[in-house]
């Protein structure tokens, strides 16, 4: 997909619906690997600074979402 056409589709879905996680910003780098790993870049979208030391992550796709909260919450508690 080229930017426009990926920068189009995440503006689609996210008028929709979507599936949203909180992170702190402390792990943003490990976040953002996460996601380019796992992740096709149409299907994620990452907020800095939504909150005092937090970041929120939003996904088109369920099954992103759940296995992205999987890995965070090991991540976090290991």
């Amino acid at each position: 997909m080229t930017p426009q056409e990926i920068s189009d589709h995440k503006n689609t879905w996210k008028m929709a619906n979507y599936f949203q996680s909180h992170t702190h910003t402390d792990v943003r780098t490990d976040v953002v690997q996460w996601c380019k790993e796992h992740c096709f870049q149409w299907r994620y979208d990452i907020k800095r600074f939504t909150d005092v030391y937090g970041d929120t992550i939003r996904f088109e796709l369920e099954e992103d979402f759940n296995a992205f909260n999987e890995w965070y919450k090991e991540r976090l508690h290991g």
